[in-house]
Order: C-alpha cells, then sequence, then structure tokens
C-alpha cells in the first residue's frame, strides 16, 4: 500500500464550500488537497451575470473570513448582492491565491474516479485504507493520488434533471439535448441573439426557470417579435405559493413577478400548466424544433427555436460509486452542497461543511477505531 500523509483529505469541487471546507481543514490540523476540473468557481462563473439573492454577509464562510482579513482583505459592503462573476472575482479567487492554499488547490484537474482498495484479513482496521483517487488533467494525462478522506463538494449544477416526467429524458432528448439549453442563459446579454425575435419554450417551474422567463419577459419588451411559451406540471396559482413569505427580498420579487407572468401579465408570455413533456423532434423544414406534450389531459405540440429546459438539477453520485455507503470518512453532502443555484443559502451550507470537517477531524484524531 503506498505511503500518504496520515491526515490527507482530499476535497472535490473549488467552490464556496470547498475552499471553506479545505481552510476549516487547515484549522483543525488536517492536510486538504482541492481538485477542481475546471477553473475555481466555475459554476459560478456559469451564472455569472446572475445577482444572487443574498448578500455577501450571508455568503462569506467563516474559516474564509479569518483567513481572508488576516491577508489584508478588505470585504464587500455586507448588505450588498453579488453577481456570480463578483462572487469568484471578489471572493473565491482571492481565497484560492491564499499562501496556506495556492499550492493545494488543484484547478483543471478531474477526479474521474474513487474508491477503497482490498485489504486482506489481518491486516487492521479496514477503516485505516486510504482512498485512493484517479485524477485526469485536461491533455488526458492520469496519475493517483491517496487520501484519508474524501469529501465531495461538486454540487448540483453539472447534472441539470431532462424534461421528462421525474427528470427523466423526454423522447429524442438526449439526441437533440445538446442544442438546448439547461443553465442560465445571459439571455438580455451575450446570449441575446440566440432569443431576440425568436419563439423559446421553458420548461420548469423553480427558480431557475423563473429567472429565465422574467429575462425573456424583459428581452420582449426590447426586441419586437420575442415571444415565450413557459410549461409546468403546476398550474399558475401552484407556483411559488409561499412567495410573499420569503425573507430576502430579491427572490420574493422574482417569484411575486413569475407568478404574475403565469397569470398572463404579458401578452409574450404564455403559460401552460399541467404540463408533461413527452417528444422532442426536429423540424428541419422550418429549422425549429417541436414539443410534444400532454396538458390537463389533451396531447399537443408547440414550434420553438429555443428550448430552454431548466427543470432542476441533481447530484452526481459518481464518486460514490463503489464505496461503502457507510463508510465515515467519505462525505457528500449533495443538495446541501450545490454552488449552481444563486441565491443559495450559503450560510446554512458553510455551516454543515464546517461541522462535518469537525466531525471527521475528531474521528482522524481518535484513531482508525473510532
Amino acid at each position: 500500500m503506498p505511503s500518504f500523509p496520515s491526515r490527507s483529505v482530499a476535497i472535490v469541487g473549488a467552490g464556496p464550500l470547498g475552499l471553506e471546507a479545505a481552510l476549516a481543514a487547515l484549522d483543525h490540523g488536517l492536510d486538504p488537497q482541492v481538485y477542481e476540473q475546471g477553473e475555481v468557481g466555475a459554476h459560478a462563473l456559469a451564472w455569472g451575470h446572475v445577482r444572487l439573492f443574498t448578500p455577501w454577509r450571508m455568503n462569506v464562510g467563516v474559516h474564509a473570513r479569518a483567513h481572508l482579513e488576516a491577508a489584508g482583505w478588505t470585504p464587500p459592503a455586507a448588505e450588498e448582492l453579488p453577481t456570480g462573476l463578483e462572487l469568484v472575482e471578489r471572493y473565491l479567487r482571492p481565497l484560492a491565491a491564499l499562501p496556506e492554499l495556492r499550492e493545494r488547490v488543484h484547478p483543471f484537474t478531474q477526479v474521474v474516479a474513487a474508491g477503497l482498495p482490498g485489504q486482506r484479513p489481518g491486516e487492521g482496521d479496514p477503516r485505516a485504507r486510504p482512498f485512493r483517487l484517479l485524477l485526469r488533467d485536461p491533455g488526458g494525462r492520469e496519475s493517483l493520488a491517496h487520501a484519508v478522506a474524501l469529501l465531495d463538494l461538486t454540487g448540483v449544477y453539472a447534472n441539470p434533471d431532462r424534461a421528462g416526467a421525474g427528470g427523466m429524458p423526454a423522447l429524442d432528448e438526449e439526441y437533440l439535448g445538446p442544442e438546448f439549453a439547461y443553465h442560465l442563459e445571459d439571455v438580455l446579454g451575450t446570449d441575446r441573439e440566440r432569443y431576440a425575435g425568436r419563439r423559446t419554450v421553458v420548461i420548469g417551474e423553480g427558480t431557475f426557470a423563473a429567472t429565465t422567463v422574467t429575462a425573456l419577459a424583459r428581452l420582449a419588451d426590447e426586441a419586437p417579435g420575442t415571444r415565450v411559451l413557459w410549461l409546468t406540471r403546476a398550474l399558475g396559482g401552484g407556483l411559488f405559493p409561499d412567495a410573499e413569505r420569503d425573507p430576502l427580498p430579491a427572490r420574493r420579487e422574482l417569484h411575486r413577478r413569475a407568478r404574475e407572468l403565469a397569470g398572463g401579465g404579458h401578452a409574450a408570455v404564455t403559460h401552460v400548466g399541467a404540463a408533461e413533456v413527452e417528444a422532442f423532434e426536429s423540424a428541419p423544414e422550418t429549422r425549429r424544433y417541436r414539443v410534444r406534450l400532454e396538458a390537463a389531459g389533451e396531447p399537443r405540440a408547440e414550434e420553438a427555436d429555443r428550448v430552454v429546459v431548466n427543470a432542476g438539477f441533481r447530484p452526481d453520485d459518481r464518486l460514490r460509486r463503489g464505496l461503502d455507503g457507510d463508510e465515515p470518512r467519505f462525505l457528500s453532502l449533495g443538495r446541501e452542497a450545490q454552488g449552481g443555484e444563486p441565491g443559495l443559502l450559503l450560510e446554512s451550507a458553510h455551516r454543515r461543511v464546517r461541522e462535518a470537517v469537525g466531525r471527521l477531524a475528531a474521528g482522524l484524531a481518535a484513531g482508525p477505531a473510532a
């Protein structure tokens, strides 16, 4: 068995939670290494044009703040709402550049797989085995790394649900899906020409879908001919039922406006509730897409120039495969660790990460049999 630091911790994901976990691990006397498939904060950059619902004071971790301020960092205004880009430029990049993290953060390094090597009887407590990580760089070169503990903080943004029932793909979605949008497009900025003057079908009923639909409604005010068909499983009156009680003003206003649009509040936006998408077709004669669905029990077909599927996200369980379900040294916070939801309450997610790292440190200090 290869030698490895007895307090080494592999952290997958260099977003807000991955970097907070790394600093928490350092403060507990552990030896963290952070692996990120893209650049630091890649998921936040993907929705960099979107403003979070939460102010800076709720997005800066306890350990991160302590280390940054010790390095002379001037925090942004506590009540200001950052964009995804600002979160990266003013917070995540300075974090990754700290001397204590600089050599521990490995961008553009994909963790392809993780597992625990086999152990022969009588070789000691199985929980003393190191994890083995298969790493791959952008050139396709592979290497191995070892760690006594593994934290999966990749979030969910890279794994969008599909348009069919239960998050499954609709018929032919896997074939046509590469031409669709599954994330937050900058429809008022860099992606404007894809949507201006065109008909877009938006599928989904959460905050992402509301963000897209409200942006398209604004675009329709500026670009004649822009139209939106919004498909949701819920009826219009069932969208965001708790909107008025939302403690976050920006999210409350977004959900209120989305409900208004679903109720006929804009001539360019048509809402269809109780909708289940069944299939997609390409219409080469018109260079458009045909969406086949059932709405309130009736089949119908709609054509669109663009298709946006904002149906939600799910955790990537790839690293969990092959690991014991009760392995205490493997932690995956799944949806609680997502870095893709604008307005995610990072304050509570940071707390969960700190608690998890604290338990891990205590367990390692107590020895393999703890």
